[in-house]
């Protein structure tokens, strides 16, 4: 059957062909939908009663991971804001509500330590059915002086473990997994004298017996907790914190369990950059015998430069990120974090909790695991025209994530071998444009074990369509 939505489609556009004929064979599974729903920032709000508290966004849009990093002060370990940047001011950061507020107290000691605003936060990330990921370090603005004594610093990193999950000092079971040491020590305020401060002034070689010392800590009260570093914030380039800090733990038998990088994408941003760096992180590991290491990226976003980056509600700025979304399932990362989730400046709501543009494609993203067979797809590109398919175990749902990001007029769709024959379904199609935000689906019925369709999806644009019998 050719199936043909008018509120779609013009006229013209069907005598003008679409610059890509996709092709879908419903019968051929390809490998599994990965999820990358990972973000920076919790659902509790960082400043109470100035920006809203999205708990249940969280569930529907289904973040699965959450990184403790920029929480300015809760579920930070020392950190202190003796001259706070205006996002810190704005935020209220304070060194009180840090986890060790005394560098001078007993880290084995109950007393010493200050647990209270950190158990909040990371109770709410639980309570949302996200996973924790641990950022052991510093918020940004903080003190970027390195900690006096690294063993001592190790010691309080592991009785943080050892309270979120193992239960001391009236601790929890949370059983967090991941364990990120510090935060982007390779930063130079040079890059952006007005606006970057950096988060570690040491150097490289007290960085590598920093991360040693923390991550043996960790392993000993727990060897199956995934101990790795080190957020770097330029994430492609070669250096100290990324090649020198992997070849250091070869050399030194130090336990990594992951590395961990950051990507900003500059204008023009291109979707594919993330997969590259992905592999080139992959190949440094396996050529220094970390074959099991993870590679992770635990910051992303579209950089300051970008000028794209100051509309966060925009078709633009959610087609960039649904194209990442896809491009990921081709690349060697296991995680991903989104920089931000909340209802922060750069985050996926604005600050009373409304979903923007870019918080309806992951949404569309993290639908598309109940249909994790992921099918073969054709006329696509990691670029400019990104597709991503699958359909569900029982059979009984086809999911199709389309992303014109740029240059393209449309596109005809040709769908085959539907798992559930010749009878009659549903299609249900969302779409994002300057005009559409995902919120009126339109519907219709199809039969014949196929859908054809043509659309004149503008660039940039995003169609999430939901087949079911």
């Amino acid at each position: 059957m050719k199936y043909v939505l008018g509120t779609f489609l013009s006229v013209a556009s069907l005598a003008v062909a679409a610059s890509r004929e996709v092709r879908i064979d419903a019968a051929k599974v390809v490998g599994q939908i990965r999820s990358f729903q990972g973000v920076n920032g919790g659902p509790a709000p960082l400043v109470a009663g100035k920006i809203a508290e999205v708990s249940q966004q969280y569930k529907d849009v289904r973040i699965d991971f959450v990184r403790t990093h920029d929480f300015f002060g809760p579920t930070d370990i020392d950190a202190q804001w003796p001259n706070p940047d205006p996002i810190a001011q704005a935020v209220k950061a304070s060194g009180e509500n840090s986890i060790f507020r005394d560098w001078n107290a007993d880290p084995n000691h109950e007393r010493s330590y200050n647990f209270g605003p950190s158990d909040r936060v990371i109770q709410a990330i639980v309570e949302s059915g996200a996973a924790v990921y641990y950022r052991l370090g510093r918020s940004w603005s903080a003190n970027p002086v390195p900690p006096p004594d690294p063993d001592k610093f190790a010691n309080i990193c592991r009785h943080v473990a050892m309270h979120f999950n193992g239960g001391w000092a009236g601790g929890y079971y949370y059983k967090i997994r991941y364990w990120e040491v510090w935060n982007e020590p390779d930063v130079k305020q040079s890059w952006d004298p007005k606006f970057i401060r950096p988060f570690w002034t040491g150097t490289p070689d007290q960085f590598y017996r920093l991360y040693e010392k923390t991550a043996q800590a960790l392993k000993s009260y727990d060897p199956t907790l995934h101990v790795g570093a080190c957020g770097q914030a330029a994430g492609g380039h070669k250096g100290p914190y990324r090649e020198g800090l992997i070849e250091y733990c070869a050399a030194h038998k130090v336990p990594l369990d992951f590395f961990s990088w950051h990507h900003y994408h500059n204008a023009p941003a291109d979707p594919g950059d993330m997969v590259r760096i992905g592999k080139q992180v992959r190949e440094l590991l396996d050529r220094n015998g970390f074959p099991r290491a993870e590679t992770h990226v635990t910051e992303w976003n579209l950089s300051r430069s970008n000028p794209a980056r100051a509309s966060q509600n925009s078709a633009e700025t959610a087609a960039f990120v649904v194209s990442v979304l896809i491009a990921l399932q081709d690349s060697a990362l296991e995680r991903s974090f989104f920089y931000r989730g909340d209802a922060t400046g750069t985050g996926l709501f604005e600050r009373d909790g409304r979903y923007r543009r870019k918080a309806y494609v992951f949404k569309a993203a993290g639908a598309m695991l109940d249909t994790p067979q992921r099918l073969a797809v054709t006329g696509t590109d990691t670029h400019d025209f990104l597709s991503l398919a699958g359909r569900s175990a029982d059979r009984k749902k086809v999911q199709v994530l389309v992303c014109n990001y740029r240059g393209n007029p449309g596109y005809t769709l040709a769908l085959e071998n539907l798992p559930w024959g010749q009878g009659p379904f549903r299609v249900k199609r969302h779409r994002i444009t300057e005009a559409d935000d995902f919120t009126r689906p339109v519907e219709s019925l199809g039969t014949g074990g196929k859908l054809e369709l043509t659309s004149n999806l503008p660039a940039p644009g995003v169609e999430w369509i939901v087949l079911e019998p």
